[in-house]
Parts: C-alpha cells; structure tokens; sequence
C-alpha cells in the first residue's frame, strides 16, 4: 500500500494482492487514526459480500471469485476495544454489466484501489447493540434528535 497526506486526508492505493479491509486497517493502525470516513474505487478479486438480516440478526454470506470492478467503497475506520476496524459497503460489477452490493468482508485487490480517507476529528468505537446482536457506531458528544414520521 503506498499513502500520502493531502488537505482533507490521506489518499491510500492498495496494491495487487492486498486484501482491502486488512490494509485499511493496517493504514489507520500506522497513522494512527481514531475515526475517519472513506471512499474509493478500484478492482477486486476473491471477493465476500454479506447482508445483515434483521429477523436472523446474523449475515447471509455470498462470495464471489471472478475480477470485479470496485464500483464503489464506502465505510468508516473506528475502533473495537482498541484495535481499528473497517466497516465498508461495496458495490462490484462484473464483465457482463451485472452490479452486485452489500456489507464487504473480504476482498483482494487484482488491479488497484485507490481511496480517500477524511479523518475525523471525534473517536468511532463499536459495542454490541443489545437488540439487534451486531456491533454498532458510538460516538461522543451525541445529540438525540428525534423524528416525526
């Protein structure tokens, strides 16, 4: 992975072979960021897509080993007990035009992907939502604002 600092944040290009959501979370370890947002674009390979389901409170799971264009990657660096994670959305088309999308657990990177990573100025930590059994956002200085609908 090669990175270099900019106005708004990082630019990061991962390399042939890289998986993506190790390197993001090695880039934000080295640089030592608390919280950021990303996006990014690229190609991948050996790639694992999941969906979380609600009434199952678990991921349905579906992998994909062709090369696919990385449409598009969003997500945000937090941290679990102190250790970064990556918590990144996808989207993948293939050869044939098709899009397929979801939570991204996996992907290799068979060609490139470059991103760009905005660091935040508060720290993102997870924990376990006690309903809905998966590890969700908590941030400081929260305002609850509730909505009509």
């Amino acid at each position: 992975m090669y990175y270099s600092k900019c106005n708004i944040g990082y630019v990061l290009r991962a390399e042939i072979g890289e998986e993506i959501q190790e390197t993001l979370r090695q880039f934000a370890q080295a640089v030592k960021l608390k919280a950021a947002f990303y996006q990014g674009i690229g190609a991948l390979t050996q790639v694992e897509l999941a969906f979380f389901c609600t009434d199952l409170k678990t991921y349905d799971r579906r992998f994909f080993n062709d090369e696919y264009e990385l449409i598009t990657l969003t997500g945000n660096l937090s941290s679990q007990d102190g250790v970064p994670v990556a918590h990144s959305h996808a989207a993948i088309g293939t050869r044939n035009f098709e899009t397929y999308s979801g939570h991204l657990v996996r992907g290799v990177v068979c060609v490139t992907a470059e991103i760009l990573v905005t660091p935040l100025d508060i720290p993102l930590t997870r924990k376990e939502d006690p309903i809905l059994k998966y590890k969700g956002l908590v941030f400081p200085r929260r305002i609850h604002l509730k909505v009509d609908i």
